[in-house]
């Protein structure tokens, strides 16, 4: 097991003058509210993460809005999707804070910005990290709204290449805030606080796994975490490995320091038991507004939420009952018609051993969409079987120890799976369902096309 983070004092650089991390969120998020009041919010730029408000949207959000406001010298307050009173369901984010010395009260979150339908949100410029299109609650009946700057590791939807600059898309790495690390390398590299670069750092390493090789690191990951080390607030022992240099490979997997705050993050990211069926929805989510190519109907949503841990002792501690109950419960508070469950657990393989697995669950109603319901789930189903990325294998209920479909009711369409290719997460599967919902390409099922 590693041992203990160490933190040593932050470095010189500061946010601002006379700033920590958190003064300086905690002011940028108090001047932000008081141009609201005053209708000069207009002047802000309001960078956020995405809707799933993990470490990695957060630490980028935050990071982006210091360097506006201190480099810039652009007024811009970082933004969290996430309501204050749902900071609870990441601890591996309130441990990150913690070792960045940042007030989770200090953070904007979207609870606390005066915004009721139909009146647009309250601000027209719009920062996107960790994800590269703006959601509607923000662009909707705000004629004005535009994005001024992306940087993301998504698959890149192709929008506001006229506006947006930076516009940085790269996939295949593993963190965003590998991305983001490398721009302010070249943008300011002897200016970035002790505390940001612990907190970009953090994001980096749970991201990654702690960049074990054959994981999801790529050398950029390794390279933004070298410089990150040369300036964070952990204490690093003497290592030749930890230097910034843009032509070389860094190796970190093995540094203690790294080795120590990969083994917390993980564990506090692992500490789900506070957390029932409706929080563990919750907890990892995005939603996607969709348009059947297949049929006169209207937009639909799909949720899919992140869940690292099995369906079998999610089963077993909750019960099919109070699982079927909320999942069908949060569908309708979402108004969704399909809801994806993606697992990610570490369970017993061949010969005994611990590997890692994934797992798919898909609820499709057909209640309120009648038969364009029924369609969808039959599309969706065999488009998610026919992926040889994702390579879905059929799982029996009983094996899940419940009964056929875990208690979900008769208005729902409802397809189970485990996932060969524990390495594609909901990146993947994500424009896999946007493209089968969306697309034009015909499905045989059943001997039907669709």
């Amino acid at each position: 097991m590693p041992g203990d983070v160490q933190l040593k004092s932050p470095s010189d650089g500061n946010v601002s003058p006379g700033s920590t991390l958190s003064e300086f969120v905690d002011r940028t998020k108090e001047e932000y509210l008081n141009a609201v009041k005053q209708g000069t919010s207009r002047e802000w730029t309001v960078v956020m993460g995405n809707e799933a408000g993990d470490l990695d949207s957060t630490a980028c959000a935050i990071a982006y809005a210091w360097y506006a406001n201190n480099i810039q010298n652009t007024p811009t307050v970082p933004l969290v999707q996430t309501p204050h009173s749902d900071l609870h369901l990441r601890l591996e984010n309130l441990y990150a804070f913690s070792l960045a010395g940042l007030d989770p009260s200090s953070l904007l979150c979207i609870s606390d910005v005066p915004h009721t339908k139909p009146a647009p949100f309250p601000s027209t410029k719009f920062a996107l990290v960790d994800h590269n299109r703006l959601s509607a609650q923000f662009s909707s009946d705000n004629p004005d709204a535009r994005v001024v700057a992306i940087i993301d590791h998504h698959a890149d939807e192709g929008l506001y290449k006229d506006t947006a600059n930076p516009r940085i898309i790269t996939t295949g790495i593993g963190s965003c805030a590998s991305l983001l690390t490398l721009y302010l390398a070249q943008k300011c590299p002897g200016k970035l606080p002790g505390e940001l670069a612990t907190l970009l750092l953090s994001a980096i390493v749970i991201d990654t796994s702690g960049m074990v090789p054959g994981g999801k690191a790529v050398d950029q990951d390794r390279q933004a975490a070298a410089f990150l080390a040369t300036r964070c607030t952990l204490s690093f022992t003497p290592d030749p490995t930890i230097s910034f240099n843009p032509q070389s490979t860094p190796v970190l997997y093995d540094n203690p320091a790294i080795q120590a705050l990969n083994g917390t993050l993980q564990t506090k990211k692992r500490s789900l038991d506070h957390l029932g069926t409706r929080d563990l929805l919750r907890r990892d989510y995005k939603e996607y507004a969709l348009t059947p190519s297949w049929a006169a109907t209207r937009e639909i949503l799909v949720g899919l939420s992140s869940v690292p841990v099995s369906l079998s002792s999610w089963f077993a501690r909750e019960g099919e009952e109070k699982f079927a109950r909320e999942a069908e419960g949060w569908m309708a508070e979402r108004g969704l018609a399909a809801l994806g469950i993606l697992t990610s657990f570490r369970g017993p393989g061949k010969k005994g051993k611990v590997k890692h697995r994934r797992e798919q669950l898909f609820v499709v109603r057909t209640d309120s969409e009648g038969e364009d319901g029924a369609v969808l789930a039959k599309r969706l189903f065999k488009g998610l079987e026919r992926s040889k990325e994702l390579r879905l294998k059929d799982v029996k209920w009983d094996e899940l120890g419940v009964r056929k479909r875990a208690g979900l009711g008769t208005g729902v369409k409802v397809g189970v799976w485990k996932q060969k290719n524990a390495e594609a997460t909901r990146k993947t599967t994500a424009p896999l369902v946007k493209e089968i919902v969306e697309g034009t390409e015909e499905i045989q099922y059943e001997g039907q096309k669709l």
